[in-house]
């Protein structure tokens, strides 16, 4: 497998009531596979992109959200490839 191959999932998170949102950043600050968040004014807390070098890290950095940054909901969902922006010639 290349080493620039790259499995990456975007995670809506929503925080347990008892959960501070400072606990899921000190989280995030600590997991090498978590490449940006973003705080959300909606019915989920925030939004995580993880990127991986295998799927099973994947896997096991979503698990860690889940129960061990305070996610009472962790929808994930797996990113397949970048949509091109750039108007095609017709």
């Amino acid at each position: 497998m290349s080493n620039d191959v790259r499995h990456e999932a975007i995670v809506c998170v929503r925080l347990k009531t008892t959960i501070a949102g400072s606990h899921l950043l000190e989280h995030l600050r600590a997991q090498p596979f978590v490449t940006s968040a973003w705080w959300i004014a909606a019915d989920i807390d925030a939004v995580v992109l993880l990127s991986a070098p295998s799927m099973r890290e994947l896997h096991r950095a979503v698990a860690d959200l889940r129960l061990l940054g305070g996610a009472q909901d962790a929808d994930t969902h797996m990113v397949l490839r970048q949509m091109s922006l750039t108007a095609q010639p017709r």
